[in-house]
């Protein structure tokens, strides 16, 4: 995997879960922060699947399998970098 690409995919994939456990800690405050906390969530969930599908491209597989989130991700972690046999 290109160094860019993957400070780039580490970038998206932290800051994504950073904003999932925010969004997650100000949803059990309660009032108007649940409303809040689930745009953080939801915003972070986003930007944590665009990391892993970047992750999946970046290692020459395929993107959709960056859809299936933490789950994708920690099948990603065993599969062969393609890129790498490539060259």
């Amino acid at each position: 995997m290109l160094a860019e690409k993957k400070r780039d995919t580490n970038v998206e994939v932290g800051i994504g879960f950073v904003l999932q456990l925010g969004g997650n800690s100000l949803q059990t405050q309660g009032g108007a922060l649940i409303a809040v906390g689930l745009v953080l969530f939801l915003a972070g969930l986003v930007l944590f699947i665009w990391g892993c599908m970047s992750y999946c491209e970046g290692k020459g597989q395929s993107k959709w399998l960056g859809l299936l989130s933490i789950f994708g991700l920690l099948i990603l972690v065993f599969l062969p970098d393609r890129r790498k046999m490539a060259v």
